[in-house]
């Protein structure tokens, strides 16, 4: 999973997170918009809680991926941790008829040094863990995405020579794997592969593993501009660069589509936009389709019953909500560094100050809150 910058996933939390914060003008934007009840916090003192799910009882399950555990915070936010593998990511967490899945995984973009390595697992209602798939065994024999290319598709050899060594200029899926959301429904769980970036399928009771989609590439035009800022060649100019789109999370919709959030492998400082998307991905033939665009760092979603879609946006400092047949997402709530979110009646809980880029050493100040969108 090559990069325009250090952003990969397994590093998301600790790469590029400047400006996550918000201003007081996208403040004033929500509160333009929607009347939003204040937060309330759930829990304080979490570790990078990049996902999250949430029980029928105002519990919720919280993965805090870089200390490598499954915390359970009751609704009066007391703690549990119900599951740890320390050196592990351990993320992707879903709940569903009273079951915990999530995945365990280590090696994504060979930036821990430690060999590729990924499972599925779930946990049941007496603390039982279960192995269910090895998906980096998959994702090693199958390859999904070797063929594609990202970076430049249409220079020529002599123009290619000329682009910096640190962009890579134009190159083939390479193999990796960050599996790190996940969807379970009659018995299929998705999952989001990072590193793959791919959706993949997974049969609970066989272990079975299948690609249910590829995302395709995030296309940046190559303008005057950026080519100067890059210190691209000027034959570069006009061209498309295409992104790897990194696939953050994974929900199945009312319609039976998949609902999936983009983080693109580049800058997300706004130098080259706001490339982050929301796709829509038909899991029966892997049909992909845009949903909405523009969003900076899109890191988590959740689906509201009336077919609203809640967006985690990590760089932009908020929650933002693309309304049902809509493709233009508004902010709805400024936080600080949001990095999931879930739904669960009238209840919207998300994850917020998954890290302090200015001062990594502090301790940890990961939140989980939640906030009302009954109107």
């Amino acid at each position: 999973m090559k990069k325009l910058s250090s952003l990969g996933i397994a590093a998301i939390a600790v790469a590029a997170l400047i400006g996550a914060g918000t201003s007081p003008a996208q403040a004033d934007d929500v509160a333009h918009h929607h009347h939003v009840t204040t937060p309330t916090v759930l829990a304080k003192g979490l570790v990078t809680p990049l996902r999250l799910a949430a029980n029928g009882d105002g519990s919720v399950v919280v993965a805090q991926e870089f200390a490598g555990m499954l915390t359970r915070v009751a609704r009066n936010g007391a703690k549990t941790t119900i599951y740890s593998a320390p050196g592990w990511d351990v993320g992707g967490v879903s709940i569903s008829d009273g079951k915990t899945y999530f995945v365990q995984s280590q090696g994504a973009g060979g930036m821990d040094g430690k060999p590729l390595a990924g499972f599925l697992k779930s946990i049941d209602k007496h603390g039982k863990v279960r192995q269910i798939a090895n998906i980096a065994a998959y994702i090693k024999a199958a390859r999904p995405g070797k063929n594609v290319t990202f970076g430049f598709r249409d220079l020529k050899a002599t123009c290619l020579a000329q682009v910096p060594a640190q962009i890579p200029g134009s190159y083939k899926q390479e193999l990796d794997s960050h599996p790190y959301a996940t969807d379970e429904h009659d018995g299929t769980i998705y999952i989001a592969d990072a590193g793959a970036n791919a959706i993949l399928k997974v049969n609970e009771w066989t272990g079975h593993v299948s690609t249910a989609a590829l995302l395709p590439g995030r296309p940046i035009a190559i303008t005057k501009a950026l080519a100067a800022g890059m210190h691209l060649p000027t034959c570069a100019i006009g061209h498309k660069y295409y992104l790897e789109p990194v696939p953050t999370d994974v929900q199945r919709g009312h319609d039976g589509w998949l609902y999936v959030t983009s983080l693109p492998g580049g800058p997300e400082d706004g130098s080259l936009g706001a490339n982050g998307s929301v796709f829509k991905v038909n899991p029966w033939n892997g049909q992909v389709r845009v949903v909405a665009r523009h969003l900076a760092g899109a890191s988590g979603l959740a689906l509201a019953r009336n077919g609203d879609i809640y967006v985690a946006e990590l760089f932009a400092g908020r929650i933002s909500v693309i309304r049902h047949c809509s493709d233009d997402a508004r902010p709805f709530l400024a936080v600080k560094a949001p990095g999931d979110v879930e739904i669960r009646g009238g209840t919207l809980y998300a994850t917020i100050a998954v890290v302090d880029p200015t001062n990594p050493a502090a301790p940890p100040a990961g939140q989980v809150i939640k906030v009302s969108l009954e109107r």
